[in-house]
C-alpha cells in the first residue's frame, strides 16, 4: 500500500507543475476548496477568468505562502495590517490593501488585492514549493455555491480544470471574511468566517494603542 506521505509528496509536485505550466487546479483551502493560477503570468489568470466565469471587473485575491511574500505583491501597508496579520493568519481573513507590481486582469484594473495566508497544509506546502503567491477564488461557476468537495465542483467546472487535488472535505463550508484596509474607515466586503464584531473589536484594540504609546 503506497503510505499517505509518498501520495502527498506527488500530488505536491503536479500541482506546482501545472501552476509553472499555466495550468489551473483546484486546491483544498481551510474554507472551501479554491481554483488557483499564476499570478505573474497572464494568460494564466485570464484562463482563471474564463473557468471560474468571473466577471472580469472583479478582482482576484491571492494565497501566499508566508508573510515573506507580502513584500512582493502589496506596498504602503498601514500598521493595522501586521496588527491583523498576527491575529489572523494563518487563517479565514482576506486583507484588501495596495497592491504592487500585479497584473491589471488580476486587480481588474484597480489598485488593491487581497491577501490571506490559508491554515491548510498542503495547500501551504504547495504555495512554498512553488515559491509565491497563487491567484485563487472559490471552486465554483461565477453565481453557484461553493464547493467544500471535488464531488460538489460539477461536470462543467471539472472539465475545465487541469489538475485537482483531492483531499476530501474541507473543514469550513463559510468562505474567508474580505477586510478591506486600503480606506479608513475599513470595511467588511463579504462576511465569511471571522464576523465584523470581532474586526471592529480589533480597530478599537488597534487604534486605543496608537493613542496611548
Amino acid at each position: 500500500m503506497e503510505c499517505a506521505q509518498s501520495s502527498d509528496l506527488r500530488r505536491i509536485e503536479s500541482a506546482v507543475n501545472c501552476i509553472k505550466s499555466g495550468g489551473i487546479i483546484a486546491v483544498p483551502t481551510d474554507t472551501v476548496y479554491g481554483i488557483g493560477a499564476d499570478p505573474f503570468n497572464v494568460e494564466a489568470v485570464q484562463k482563471l477568468y474564463t473557468v471560474k466565469g468571473r466577471p472580469e471587473e472583479k478582482p482576484i485575491p491571492l494565497v501566499l505562502g508566508s508573510t515573506e511574500d507580502v513584500e512582493r505583491v502589496a506596498q504602503n501597508l498601514p500598521g493595522f495590517f501586521y496588527h491583523l496579520i498576527d491575529k489572523f493568519w494563518p487563517g479565514g481573513l482576506t486583507i484588501i490593501v495596495e497592491a504592487k507590481g500585479l497584473l491589471p486582469q488580476l486587480t481588474a484594473g484597480g489598485k488593491t488585492v487581497g491577501l490571506r495566508i490559508p491554515d491548510q497544509p498542503i495547500l501551504l506546502r504547495i504555495l512554498q514549493e512553488f515559491g509565491g503567491p497563487l491567484a485563487i477564488t472559490s471552486a465554483n461557476l461565477s453565481g453557484t455555491p461553493a464547493a467544500t468537495s471535488p464531488s460538489e465542483f460539477g461536470e462543467e467546472l471539472s472539465s475545465r480544470l487541469d489538475y485537482i487535488v483531492d483531499d476530501g472535505k474541507t473543514s469550513g463550508s463559510i468562505p474567508s471574511t474580505v477586510y478591506d484596509i486600503s480606506i479608513s474607515p475599513p470595511v467588511v466586503h463579504r462576511q465569511g468566517v471571522i464576523s465584523d464584531e470581532t474586526l471592529e473589536k480589533e480597530l478599537i484594540c488597534y487604534n486605543r494603542y496608537l493613542k496611548n504609546s
